[in-house]
């Protein structure tokens, strides 16, 4: 970055227009840069990528919206497994390894998913609720966006 104190820029300003053409200029005055002048396309160029930053930084902040609230979900859904009576638990984990059969037979989407849900929908009502309500689950955010249990929650 090239620097020009501000009594040279004052009294140089085609120059220092000149230069910011060239690329960004630090004004100083009294050895500390109090100003920094470019070309109007690099302003543009720095304001939109700043824009382009919020924009992506807003999106992940509505994922991890989206992600809590399946979370949420799911934690419910567990919660009403471990309550509610054995049989009709057992009905629902049913429903969701139908599900996932379904899932299999017309196949709906990646084995690493279907196989993962078949393993833990094997599990003991106690031991499925616990992994479904945990944050660290693994694979948990991508299992809990493809989910068996939609037919149940819907």
């Amino acid at each position: 970055m090239q620097h020009m104190t501000s009594s040279q820029a004052k009294q140089n300003f085609g120059e220092l227009l000149d230069a910011a053409a060239q690329g960004p200029v630090a004004i100083e005055r009294h050895r500390k840069v109090k100003a920094i002048v470019c070309s109007p396309e690099a302003f543009l160029a720095r304001t939109n990528s700043d824009s382009r930053l919020a924009e992506r930084r807003a999106a992940r902040a509505d994922q991890a919206l989206v992600e809590k609230d399946r979370l949420i979900k799911h934690q419910a859904l567990a919660i009403q497994l471990l309550l509610m009576p054995a049989a009709d638990s057992q009905a629902l984990v049913t429903r969701a390894q139908q599900e996932v059969t379904r899932w299999r037979r017309e196949r709906l989407c990646s084995l690493d998913y279907i196989e993962r849900w078949e393993a833990l929908l094997q599990r003991s009502v106690n031991e499925l609720a616990q992994a479904m309500g945990s944050e660290t689950l693994e694979w948990g955010t991508a299992l809990r966006q493809n989910s068996p249990w939609h037919v149940v929650m819907a």
